[in-house]
């Protein structure tokens, strides 16, 4: 059988890390891999990927965009010419090895097939990779879409060079022989295993159908590939918190537990296609965050995990336990299985004798069965509520029951809902003499009220989208400090991060919103002076921007007094964030306090209006105004109030402007912090 040889070239190792691993910082790389390939018809399977956890990926590919051609993959095409026309056709059959080489050197790509080259263009930016560097043999692409791009044959080696390799080494090249120089990464397959000969890439996994033999890695185009990294560094993390471990992989919905002066932070996630684990953080004060990594995976043949939520045993004095609730997709249904602890850091599942299904008596047999939320129940025991497919005739629009040991559950007739359609639950409390349910529906969180824990429930009056856009799956979270709230925010790329909490605050009409929590002030380091521009009394509409550049990496906060305009004004005070060269988005309030925000241009023309959120209170002409900023997401808060969580249309800039309302000067006072930066639980914060 002859020989495919694939190289790409980038540059990838900087000195050791802190802890005596070598740190990786990719610039000009060489990526090899000798391939014999199935089928020459095959489209977009790659012999070798560079990937990150941010989904930027260099890899050497096969017919993505012109049928039988390799080419430099990339993300989003960002390194890829779209005319390949003068690209060679690949005629190797299955009995041929191939050898190709594509070197990235600076701002020039380099694609060579066996000793001649076959491609060279140059390319506007280069990618760099770091420490969260992934490698895939037989696969393009893993991550929040899914798996993408398998490549159906057989990768007989596979390298990866710290610099851009030359022609006549790259000539040189044969599998299972010394180079120099040496690769930083490579696997000969020879003995039977995945492993990375030169340890830089210490835990391999294989995926699907692949196999080893007769010294090379087999691929069925299908569901095969070979998965390399190196173990992630936990984060610990403040404002907008995401997990780094790459057996976490993307978080979805978050909840919380307190107990002696510890939060314990869960979150359903995906390290693959679905969602396949619930990881968790701990944290001593409840805003940084230290990542402790995955503690549950779901059950062999399940399509996917569900949420849950973590209560006390009611019999704890006895038995000492933690429950948690979860589901699982097996077949045609979605039913809730469960987990014990005992230090709500370690998890044993229960068998599947504690499987709770659908009472078919009042709920659709197939229907949504996730996600069971807690409330004491009046003489012993636990009410639940969940998300469920009531059947119509019942009139409710989510799951009821009850137990007793806090493991074994019953449904009960669903409550009677009225005002809001299908959707999920996030949590109920009672607070006060009522019960406040955060209810899912149509891409937003609401507000449902009850009188008794069995219904009816309403639609609130005032305030009834209290979340909206770019959040979702706000729950409860009974603490030391009294109920407060969490929720996740989804930044424009797709990226889930954990907001920073909520109190809850409920005034003398019964209505309920979010505020800011006094325990948050911890974020605040280090004061930055503000600088106001020489254009600070600006005219209507037009943006004065500060003469700061704030740190948005490691996220700021400002504060300062509006004078908001006269009711029936058009919303002309407001703060202008700058995501780019000459464009940003911007908050405006309105007389009424009610705010708009949306993409701006820097010149303050051409405002889109994306959401408008009214939080029916009056705030006065005269409030104080809260922002929390940190890489694209931001918070924004009046009177302690929060008006709303928002996604940047890109990452901020650490630029920020002032639009004053009627050419008066409506916003002053301003004080700004860069969050802290600190040590937690002895570890450095990540940012």
């Amino acid at each position: 059988m002859k020989t495919i040889v694939l190289v790409l070239t980038v540059g990838l190792f900087a000195p050791l890390a802190a802890n005596g691993e070598r740190a990786l910082t990719i610039r000009d790389k060489t990526l090899v891999a000798w391939v014999g390939l199935a089928d020459l018809s095959q489209r977009g399977g790659s012999a070798l990927t560079l990937i990150d956890d941010q989904e930027r990926f260099d890899a050497i590919v096969l017919g993505e965009r012109a049928p039988g051609k390799w080419m430099a993959g990339s993300d989003f095409f960002r390194r890829t010419p779209d005319d390949q026309s003068a690209y060679p056709q690949e005629a190797a059959d299955g009995t041929t090895t191939v050898k190709v080489a594509i070197v990235y050197a600076g701002d020039i790509i380099t694609i060579y097939r066996d000793t001649k080259q076959y491609a060279r263009y140059a390319i506007d930016k280069p990618q760099s990779f770091n420490d969260d560097a992934t490698v895939l043999i037989g696969l393009r692409y893993v991550g929040h879409m899914g798996e993408i791009g398998f490549l159906a044959g057989a990768i007989e080696e596979a390298r990866v060079y710290d610099t851009a390799l030359d022609a006549e080494t790259i000539a040189a090249l044969k599998p299972n022989s010394d180079s120099i120089p040496k690769p930083i990464a490579q696997w000969t397959f020879e003995d039977g295993t995945a492993v990375d000969a030169m340890g830089t890439f210490t835990k391999s996994t294989l995926h699907g159908a692949t196999r080893i033999a007769g010294g090379k890695l087999h691929l069925d185009g299908k569901t095969a590939y070979l998965e390399c990294f190196r173990p992630r560094k936990l984060a610990v993390e403040g404002m907008f918190f995401r997990p780094h471990s790459r057996d976490t992989g993307r978080m979805w919905d978050t909840w919380l537990f307190f107990r002696d002066g510890t939060y314990y932070l869960y979150y359903l996630a995906n390290a693959g296609a679905r969602w396949d684990n619930i990881s968790m953080a701990t944290s001593t004060n409840g805003v940084y965050w230290h990542e402790r990594g995955r503690i549950l995976s779901k059950a062999e043949g399940v399509t996917w995990m569900g949420t849950g939520s973590t209560w006390k045993s009611p019999h704890f004095e006895n038995d000492g336990k933690f429950f948690m609730n979860f589901s699982e997709w097996r077949g045609p249904r979605q039913t809730i299985f469960f987990a014990e602890s005992t230090d709500l850091l370690h998890w044993t599942r229960l068998g599947d004798e504690y499987e709770f299904k659908q009472d078919t008596r009042w709920y659709e047999p197939n229907g949504r069965w996730d996600c069971i939320w807690t409330i004491p129940r009046p003489g012993g025991g636990l009410y639940g509520y969940w998300t469920a497919t009531p059947k119509p005739e019942t009139g409710g629009r989510f799951g009821f029951g009850e137990t007793i040991d806090g493991a074994r559950w019953t449904a009960l007739p669903p409550p009677k809902v009225h005002g809001v359609g299908g959707g999920e639950v996030g949590a109920i409390e009672k607070i006060g003499d009522k019960y406040f349910m955060m209810f899912g529906t149509k891409g937003m969180m609401v507000t449902l009220v009850a009188e008794r824990p069995e219904g009816p429930f309403h639609a609130a009056e005032k305030n009834f989208k209290f979340l909206s856009g770019h959040t979702y799956f706000a729950r409860f979270f009974p603490s030391a400090d009294g109920v407060l709230v969490n929720h996740h925010s989804i930044a424009r790329d797709r990226w889930v991060y954990f907001s920073p909490l909520k109190s809850t605050v409920i005034d003398d009409d019964g209505t309920f919103r979010l505020g800011w929590w006094k325990a948050n002030e911890a974020l605040k380091g280090d004061p930055v002076p503000v600088q106001l521009a020489t254009n600070e009394e600006s005219k209507t509409g037009t943006i004065a921007m500060l003469g700061n550049t704030f740190d948005v990496d490691t996220g700021m906060i400002m504060e300062g007094n509006v004078t908001l305009p006269a009711t029936g004004q058009i919303p002309s005070v407001g703060l202008y964030v700058e995501c780019g060269k000459g464009q940003g988005a911007a908050v405006l309030i309105d007389g009424k306090g009610v705010a708009h925000l949306g993409k701006m241009n820097g010149d303050g023309t051409g405002f889109v209006v994306e959401k408008q959120i009214d939080r029916e209170m009056q705030f006065g002409r005269a409030a104080r105004f809260r922002l929390l900023l940190k890489h694209s997401l931001l918070e924004f808060y009046l009177n302690d109030i929060l008006i709303e969580c928002f996604s940047l249309p890109d990452a901020a800039t650490g630029r920020i402007g002032l639009i004053h309302g009627g050419g008066k000067k409506t916003i002053k006072d301003m004080k700004a912090w860069r969050q802290t930066r600190t040590k937690a639980n002895g570890t450095d914060v990540v940012f």
